[in-house]
């Protein structure tokens, strides 16, 4: 991942891991990488609202590790973010600490995008993120849920669709956008070219690829 990553210039990148059988083991690898890499790697939690330990993990990445996000992937972890009374008091407990909430959205009937807003509006104190601009199914309307949420972002990686990234910029404005690349699923290169390929000003650019990057890592955890 580093070598692939910095030849297209990438000096820092947030992951998380989502192929272990646990959350907890997925947040030993990445713990893993934090430790082999501490220049390059941002490390994020994966937390499962449904396990029992959820809010003891919380404390362990968030306050132990300096983890600095946290990836909810309800796909993944079996669960409708619409019909899960656990992730409330988890987001509460995740707010405590400061870190930015990445959310995927799209590709999946569990991965809506409304009852986010809910949180971020309760919690404008921390920054949330829908990665992928929430899919061909959800990319509009997520744009539009969260365009009056000035700490709702969006993230562009494994979303091709050239109309739905221009208009994240045009409705969020650049500030809001932030550069992914959703590695190793999707070709680097074009995570890259299609952000050249939108007709942003230098700033704006500078902005998407880690300015924005920039802000959401700037917590006590950093």
């Amino acid at each position: 991942m580093v070598e692939q990553l910095s030849a297209y210039g990438i000096e820092k990148v947030g992951i998380v891991s989502l192929s272990q059988n646990s959350m907890k083991e997925n947040n030993e690898v990445i713990w893993g990488a934090m430790q082999e890499y501490p220049d390059f790697v941002v490390g994020y939690a994966d937390i499962d609202p449904k396990e029992p330990e959820a809010f003891d993990e919380i404390d362990r990445t968030l306050g132990d590790m300096k983890m600095n996000g946290v990836k909810f992937m309800s796909w993944k972890h079996g669960y409708n973010v619409e019909n899960c009374p656990q992730l409330e008091p988890v987001v509460d407990a995740i707010a405590r600490y400061g870190v930015h909430i990445q959310i995927h959205g799209g590709a999946s009937p569990l991965c809506t995008p409304y009852v986010w807003t809910l949180f971020a509006r309760k919690h404008p104190e921390i920054n949330f993120v829908f990665t992928h601009v929430c899919g061909r199914e959800f990319g509009t309307t997520c744009i539009e849920l969260i365009r009056d949420i000035p700490n709702f972002f969006v993230e562009t990686s494994a979303n091709e669709e050239m109309d739905i990234l221009r208009e994240a910029v045009r409705v969020l404005g650049s500030e809001r956008v932030v550069f992914g690349t959703d590695w190793p699923y999707k070709p680097s290169n074009i995570e890259v070219d299609k952000i050249y390929e939108l007709g942003l000003t230098d700033s704006q650019l500078e902005d998407v690829f880690y300015r924005n990057a920039e802000r959401l890592w700037d917590t006590p955890n950093a």
